[in-house]
């Protein structure tokens, strides 16, 4: 179900939603992250990692697949799907495991959808000229966690 539409100017307001969103996550969430290859899937998972544990690098899991961050509320795995080119490779990775204790970031998330729970929230992420639109589509239960977070006035400002 479609929840809201941010279209954003700037890195800066990238990255405050980023923010707002790990100060609402908790464990068992799973962010879901599609869009074109440059859209920002990975700065904006930088900017969530980097909202809970300050001052570390962040680089993209596209080799390595996933990183782990030990954050204080929950564990966070940071995964790119990208190379994935069969999906039962994540069953083998033995992630899917975790889902329920830690906080996942999935980039490329379309390689493994049919893994994913339908609990996820999944963030499409579009970049055309220097403007970047971040659409949420989830279930009741993430319309009612962002309407409490993200007011109208956080909605307004930075839009």
């Amino acid at each position: 179900m479609y929840i809201v539409k941010f279209d954003l100017k700037t890195k800066i307001k990238t990255k405050t939603l980023a923010c707002c969103l790990y100060q609402l996550s908790k464990a068992g969430d799973i962010f879901a992250l599609y869009g074109d290859i440059g859209s920002g899937k990975t700065t904006f998972a930088r900017y969530f990692i980097n909202e809970a544990i300050k001052n570390i690098q962040v680089p993209s899991p596209s080799y390595n697949l996933y990183f782990k961050y030990e954050a204080k509320k929950a564990p966070i795995y940071h995964l790119d799907a990208w190379r994935i080119e069969n999906s039962l490779e994540i069953l083998n990775l033995g992630i899917i495991d975790y889902f329920k204790e830690s906080i996942f970031l999935v980039e490329w998330a379309d390689k493994i959808e049919k893994y994913l729970p339908d609990t996820k929230l999944t963030i499409k992420i579009d970049y055309k000229m220097n403007e970047r639109t971040l659409e949420f589509y989830g279930n009741e239960n993430w319309k009612s966690r962002l309407k409490k977070s993200f007011n109208r006035d956080f909605i307004e400002k930075n839009n």
